[in-house]
C-alpha cells in the first residue's frame, strides 16, 4: 500500500488549528491566574497593612506586590488584545501600541536571552486612524519572527518609530541571518516559512502584510548589512489646527 506525501498546506492548516485549540486553552489559563493573582495582592496589601510585620517580611511583601503586578499588567495586556473587535477604528497612537506590545512579549523575549527596546522620535506623530487589535497583530506578528530570527543568540529587537512624508513608519529590525527565502517577497506568502508547521502555521508575515495594507499603509522588507527590518508605513491622522 503506498501512503501519500503529506500535502504541505494540510500540514500548515494541521498546525493553525493547533495554534488556535493553545489560544483557547491560554485564555482560559489567563482568567485563572488573573483570579489567583488578585487573591495573592489582596493578601499581601492586608499584610502590609499589619504592623507588626517584621521588616525582613515586609520587604519580601514589596518584592511579591511589584512581581504580581506586573503578571497582572501582562495578563491585562493579552486579555486586552483577546477582546479586540475587528471593524471599528479610531486614532491609535502606535508609541503606545509598540510599547504594549513589547510588554507582551517581555517574558518571551527574556527566556530566549533576547533583549529588545523601542527607539522613536520624541518630536514624531505617530496617530494613525486604525483597528487596534488588527495593528496589534500585525505588530505582534512582526516581533516574534523577530524573536524566531534571533533564535540561539543574545541579539537585539530594536522597534523603531519614525516620521517620514506624512507617514508614521514602525520598523521591527533584528540582527539575525536575515530572510533566507528566494526571492525575500515569499516571505509574505501564505502557508510559507523556514519552521515546522506544527510550531509555525506560515502565516504570520502574510496576515501581517494583509492587516496593514487595509488600513492603507505597506508592509515591505527593507535591506540591511545584516539582519532584516520590516517596514509598517502608515498615513497618520492629521492635526486640527
Amino acid at each position: 500500500m503506498t501512503v501519500p506525501s503529506p500535502d504541505p498546506s494540510e500540514d500548515a492548516l494541521i498546525g493553525l488549528n493547533r495554534l488556535a485549540t493553545v489560544a483557547r486553552l491560554l485564555s482560559g489559563a489567563a482568567h485563572e491566574v488573573n483570579n489567583a493573582l488578585q487573591v495573592i495582592s489582596g493578601t499581601v496589601e492586608i499584610l502590609e497593612s499589619r504592623s507588626d510585620v517584621p521588616a525582613s517580611l515586609s520587604d519580601a511583601l514589596t518584592r511579591l506586590r511589584t512581581q504580581s503586578g506586573r503578571a497582572a499588567n501582562a495578563l491585562a495586556q493579552v486579555l486586552l488584545f483577546t477582546k479586540a473587535e475587528r471593524g471599528d477604528k479610531a486614532p491609535i497612537s502606535l508609541r503606545e501600541l509598540a510599547e504594549q506590545s513589547l510588554v507582551l512579549r517581555d517574558f518571551s523575549i527574556r527566556r530566549a536571552r533576547l533583549s529588545a527596546r523601542l527607539e522613536a522620535d520624541a518630536a514624531g506623530s505617530f496617530v494613525v486612524h486604525a483597528n487596534r487589535g488588527d495593528l496589534q497583530q500585525a505588530l505582534l506578528n512582526l516581533l516574534m519572527n523577530a524573536e524566531q530570527a534571533l533564535t540561539g543568540t543574545t541579539g537585539t529587537i530594536v522597534v523603531q518609530l519614525t516620521s517620514e512624508d506624512g507617514a508614521a513608519v514602525l520598523r521591527v529590525i533584528d540582527e539575525g541571518s536575515g530572510v533566507v527565502l528566494d526571492p525575500p517577497e515569499r516571505a509574505f506568502h501564505r502557508f510559507v516559512s523556514t519552521r515546522d508547521p506544527f510550531e509555525a502555521a506560515g502565516l504570520g508575515l502574510w496576515a501581517a502584510r494583509s492587516l496593514v495594507e487595509q488600513h492603507g499603509g505597506t508592509l515591505t522588507i527593507e535591506t540591511r548589512p545584516a539582519g532584516a527590518a520590516f517596514a509598517m508605513r502608515l498615513p497618520t491622522v492629521r492635526r486640527r489646527k
